[in-house]
């Protein structure tokens, strides 16, 4: 049997180690295997995966390093440029935090747990390894909320969630991350403190109320800045709302307790919650997907309701206990289905005027809603979730049981988009076939009858998640995964879809598509120049300098070999360099 080499992960400089001992103290840095192995899992991020079964050396960081203040962190970046090592700030491990050049130092963010609520200005400013479940938690003991959570609410982190969007569930009232940040404090490339929004404009008294300030829009250029390109999130201040629910919000929103927790199993009381009064759920299906998109369309825009989806079979995963249950209903039991929530914020006649209006929309478009009367199982089914879009504790953990990577598609789309996408991912699913079919799970076809639709801005834009659940220690499977992605991506811009992703498209996309933009990836290469030219935070995730563009022709990787083969495919322009050989000719 060969024997495999040993991964050995490039150590700093003494000098360098010392300086970041002196930032963080002693016991808050570490070279010790174990917790730089720690730092190696990413839950977005295929290739990633990829490059950890090809034991690639670079996923191995030179040292683990765990800031617990602003200030600190503000250390730690001029401890690297002063030593010339590379930073990746880590949150949650979700996306671009894997690191990219041998001897990067993981900046862990996990001391930077700490809140503070303004209850009579309505906001709470949260640092980076606050989470969805504990906002909520310190909001509802003050009769306040959020206004809805994103998935996976015990390990979402708003911070480092603000740069992809954060769109999530209950976007089309309150919008998430999208316009609920007023106020952000950051670290930049060269150590700079610099706080963002309206607390920025003079005679405020540092009292953020809207990412809106004169000059231009620094925080709209850190949204979506693929994984913090562009400086380090410390601190972010997000609005909050009075909670509309006809009684206090309870603290206990559903969440088994350890005291009681055989007692409250019989009974299913942690499973199948009560809605809170002055709320309710109405999930409906059509029968086909572009009667649904009319009817989602319809109600987004109509003026009613705090959130709408569309969710189909991906309940499937959501809502249940197992994952043999959840391949089980994947099989066509949900069907095109979706759900919108309305509030009587004003009075129960308010209540009663967005139902009745929402019961004419959905039977005026062709929809059904599950009742006692029609698909109570169904409707029982989904009963977990009567909770789920306010705090997001427990079912959105489901969805990571079993390998869980997402394809997120572009923003700002419109309700056409999902019927495109729904095409292209039945043919993509027949070229490279589905991740996890051949293990018996079939949950990565589901999004060929209905992917999923976050729908926000009062249906002003959407934007649509296609999952899918590849063995990580198959490098077959991730690399089914990846070419979908190149496919997907790049036949919905030939569709006419604008940009990719949530988030700024960065590398490799940005250099091998220069239709994006067009060119824009040279714009980006300027911004890089001027914001981090030393590269100091994730190095060859905004868009390559001239030199690693040379070096991405002269020996492309894996996945950029693949963008190329496709775009010869979808036969798309031949790509071809310029004499100096640091950019391409245009494409015509």
């Amino acid at each position: 049997m060969a024997t495999r080499e040993k991964v050995v992960p490039q150590k700093l400089s003494r000098e360098a180690y010392r300086a970041l001992e002196s930032v963080v103290g002693k016991e808050w840095v570490t070279e010790d295997r174990a917790m730089i192995e720690a730092y190696v899992v990413n839950t977005d991020d295929a290739g990633a995966s990829l490059r950890v079964l090809k034991r690639d050396p670079r996923m191995r960081a030179a040292a683990v390093a765990m800031a617990s203040s602003t200030e600190e962190v503000q250390g730690v970046v001029r401890a690297a440029n002063r030593y010339g090592f590379h930073l990746v700030c880590v949150g949650n491990m979700q996306l671009a935090s894997a690191p990219t050049v041998p001897g990067t130092v993981m900046l862990s963010m996990r001391r930077m747990d700490k809140l503070w609520v303004d209850e009579e200005n309505m906001r709470i400013t949260i640092q980076p390894f606050i989470d969805y479940g504990k906002i909520h938690h310190e909001s509802a003991k003050r009769g306040l909320w959020l206004g809805g959570s994103g998935w996976h609410g015990a390990i979402a982190k708003p911070c480092s969630q603000y740069v992809t969007y954060g769109l999530w569930q209950s976007d089309l009232k309150y919008s998430g991350l999208a316009r609920n940040a007023v106020g952000l404090t950051m670290v930049e490339a060269d150590g700079s403190i610099l706080k963002i929004g309206s607390s920025a404009v003079s005679g405020t008294d540092e009292i953020p109320f809207t990412e809106r300030f004169p000059g231009p829009n620094l925080m709209g250029m850190m949204k979506g800045s693929f994984g913090g390109t562009r400086g380090i999130v410390t601190e972010i201040t997000l609005k909050i709302h009075p909670w509309v629910g006809g009684q206090p919000f309870p603290e206990d929103r559903g969440r088994p307790s350890i005291e009681h927790y055989f007692e409250e199993a019989k009974e299913k009381t942690f499973d199948r919650p009560p809605m809170h009064p002055g709320h309710k759920i109405f999930w409906f299906e059509y029968p086909d997907l572009a009667t649904m998109c009319e009817g989602t369309r319809r109600l987004a825009r109509s003026g009613i309701g705090i959130a709408i989806n569309m969710t189909g079979d991906f309940n499937a995963s959501m809502c249940s206990y197992t994952i043999a249950e959840a391949n089980e209903r994947s099989k066509g039991y949900f069907h095109t289905s979706g759900y919108m929530v309305v509030v009587g914020f004003t009075s129960e006649k308010q209540l009663e005027y967005e139902e009745k209006v929402l019961r004419h929309i959905v039977n005026e478009t062709g929809g059904k809603l599950w009742s006692s009367e029609y698909k109570p199982e169904m409707l029982d089914a989904v009963a977990p979730w009567n909770v789920e879009y306010i705090a997001n504790t427990e079912t959105g953990m489901r969805t990571i049981r079993s390998n869980y990577i997402s394809h997120i598609l572009p923003p700002f789309s419109t309700f056409q988009q999902p019927l495109d996408t729904a095409e292209i991912w039945k043919d993509l699913c027949e070229k490279y076939g589905v991740p996890g079919e051949e293990r018996g799970e079939y949950h990565s076809r589901v999004s060929a009858e209905c992917p999923y639709g976050y729908i926000a801005d009062r249906g002003h834009q959407m934007m649509t998640e296609l999952d899918q659940f590849p063995e990580r220690t198959s490098e077959k499977e991730l690399l089914t995964w990846i070419n979908s992605l190149i496919y997907l991506q790049m036949a919905l811009l030939l569709k006419g879809y604008p940009g990719l992703f949530t988030v700024d498209v960065g590398e490799p996309w940005m250099t091998t598509i220069p239709e994006i933009g067009p060119d824009s990836y040279m714009i980006m290469r300027m911004m890089q120049k001027i914001s981090d030219p030393k590269e100091i935070i994730a190095p060859m995730r905004c868009a390559y300098t001239g030199e690693e563009f040379k070096d991405m022709i002269k020996k492309p990787s894996t996945m950029i070999r693949q963008i190329i083969e496709m775009r010869d495919k979808f036969g798309l322009p031949k790509l071809e360099v310029v004499p100096a050989g640091d950019r391409w000719k245009p494409v015509e």
